[in-house]
């Protein structure tokens, strides 16, 4: 097998095959540059598409996994197999590692899957340089050449939604914890501890204000029906106070021995 230079690139490409809807520019020494379209799919979305306006930008949200589609369309031949690799550029952003390819065959709009991993929405212009492709000569031609309709010519990205599960599909599972469990383990230990930390200030806040309440009403209750006087009334709220104020400072040095 032998990868095609630029120059073998080019030489099939002036023949007509290989790729439409080129940018001579975007050829390098033993690849070519495939950049982003006008269309895109959010998985995370339940695969929605967008189609892009004129000089509109790709959005892809934090944790947000997209397909975007190539602007050149492949056509690759029965004795050519072709490999996909995302641009470097891409990661410093966020996004996800790429790597997949084209059989012997594909013709149509290439989808490249990726995630945003960052924390921030990345914008991504039309035309801009997404993927490298390295073209490789096979030793004989394909026997069993790419028979399929393409996620793009079908209007949709298909997506193999019976191997994804919800929690309740899966709770009967040894592996599984509560949700609440499986939610906290995806987070950052750090970020662990502080929601810990507040679930159990909060849980003793809510002892206090329903003690103080509980003190309070029965004080009310004690001098509306004049069963102790005004004083004794005053030392019930003190006490209530008191109450609430010794609960926040043990929650504060709870909450500092963690």
């Amino acid at each position: 097998m032998t990868t095609l230079s630029d120059g073998d690139i080019l030489a099939l490409i002036n023949t007509g095959g290989l790729i439409q809807k080129v940018d001579i520019a975007m050829l390098e020494g033993a690849c070519y540059q495939l950049r982003m379209g006008n269309v895109y799919y959010d998985l995370t979305e339940g695969g929605r598409r967008f189609q892009l306006d004129h000089g509109e930008n790709v959005l892809i949200k934090p944790g947000h996994r997209v397909v975007l589609i190539t602007a050149e369309e492949l056509d690759i031949p029965g004795d050519i197999v072709v490999r996909v690799v995302s641009k470097g550029s891409l990661f410093s952003v966020g996004l996800s590692p790429v790597a997949t390819y084209a059989d012997p065959g594909f013709a149509g709009n290439l989808g490249i899957v990726t995630e945003n991993v960052s924390d921030k929405y990345v914008e991504l212009p039309q035309f801009e340089p997404i993927a490298k492709a390295d073209f490789t000569r096979l030793t004989s031609p394909a026997t069993k050449l790419y028979q399929g309709q393409h996620g793009f010519q079908a209007g949709i990205w298909p997506i193999k939604t019976h191997l994804q599960k919800d929690h309740a599909d899966v709770f009967g599972d040894r592996r599984i914890k509560s949700e609440k469990e499986e939610a906290f383990a995806l987070l950052p230990t750090a970020t662990r501890t502080v929601l810990r930390r507040m679930e159990n200030t909060q849980l003793w806040t809510n002892v206090g204000l329903v003690l103080a309440i509980v003190i309070n009403s029965i004080t009310l209750f004690l001098i509306g029906n004049k069963l102790i006087d005004n004083v004794y009334g005053v030392i019930g709220n003190l006490v209530a106070s008191g109450i609430l104020a010794i609960g926040a400072i043990l929650v504060g040095r709870f909450r500092r021995s963690l």
